[in-house]
């Protein structure tokens, strides 16, 4: 096989690879980054090339360069991130090559052993294929348990939430909350708790008086409340429905104008929009915190934003 076929099936199946990583750990990312990683790893194949095989060559390619792909195809932000993609995309590889390798063995092709080492001819490109797919359809099956069991997160500490509403800033300290997974019904847009007492002065007092109320909500007079102020206004109020082990209800909420995130010196713009619920009471809220954010605001917040 000649050499610019070697390198253009090494990208193919290098780009496959970051894209499962991907898809199996919940990383954002876009098709060029992905292309990027994909270069960088099939390149390495020139290495193969140099007649004097080093110790510290054989590392940079088991080691150094996964982690380069890596770099390239997610711009991990956190070591412990990079550490986990790099986890996802080695059990990848090996479940990709065990598969090729099964479908050699099945078809019965030629296998040399030679001084401890297996030598397998070139496989066929159908069986890559067959390899991709069942690898893919693996993927998608195992995702959610993984997601669920293994949580693909990142410790994040020092998050601060900065939105702007009604010509109003407010800035509140955020927790990572892995088990929030609220979405509002009609958008999609993932839902941020708040507790009422330290957003209350971005509503309006209508909203507040309703809120406010110590009992149960009355709906009546929330209905009442927002039919009171600007049209353009009430309509960036919503309600979401939530379930937890202990209660289920519905809670109002609201999308900010603007939403960033902040974490130490750096800000990451939430570029899909985000909705804030809020919870009237702050009873269930971890200590020294104002806001549970979603796991998907953090994976999706937009790096490229970054100052």
């Amino acid at each position: 096989m000649y050499i610019d076929l070697v390198l253009c099936l090494n990208t193919v199946v290098n780009f496959f690879l970051l894209w499962l990583t991907g898809l199996i750990a919940h990383q954002k990312t876009t098709f060029f980054r992905l292309l990027a990683g994909s270069i960088t790893g099939a390149a390495y194949l020139f290495v193969l090339f140099i007649p004097i095989r080093l110790f510290i060559i054989a590392v940079f390619g088991k080691v150094m360069l996964p982690l380069l792909m890596i770099y390239f195809s997610f711009r991990p932000r956190k070591l412990i991130q990079a550490m986990i993609l790099f986890t996802v995309f080695y059990l990848c590889s090996f479940a990709m090559g065990g598969f090729v390798f099964a479908f050699s063995l099945w078809a019965k092709y030629p296998l040399d052993f030679h001084r401890g080492v297996y030598n397998l001819p070139a496989p066929s490109i159908k069986y890559l294929i067959f390899s991709g797919a069942l690898l893919l359809l693996l993927a998608r099956w195992l995702k959610p348990i993984l997601i669920e069991k293994l949580n693909f997160h990142l410790p994040a500490t020092a998050l601060e939430l900065e939105i702007s509403f009604g010509g109003k800033i407010k800035k509140l300290a955020a927790f990572l909350d892995t088990g929030n997974m609220l979405k509002e019904p009609f958008s999609g847009l993932p839902v941020a708790v708040a507790a009422y007492p330290v957003i209350k002065e971005l509503l309006p007092q209508e909203i507040c008086r309703v809120l406010s109320n110590n009992g149960h909500m009355d709906w009546t007079l929330l209905e009442k409340a927002l039919t009171s102020i600007n049209a353009a206004f009430a309509s960036k109020y919503c309600l979401v429905p939530y379930r937890s082990l202990n209660d289920e209800g519905v809670l109002l909420g609201f999308r900010p104008e603007k939403a960033t995130l902040r974490q130490e010196n750096r800000i990451y713009k939430l570029k899909d929009g985000i909705i804030i619920g809020i919870q009237r009471g702050k009873d269930d809220f971890p200590a020294e915190h104002e806001v549970l954010l979603p796991l998907e605001v953090w994976r999706s917040a937009d790096s490229r934003g970054l100052v």
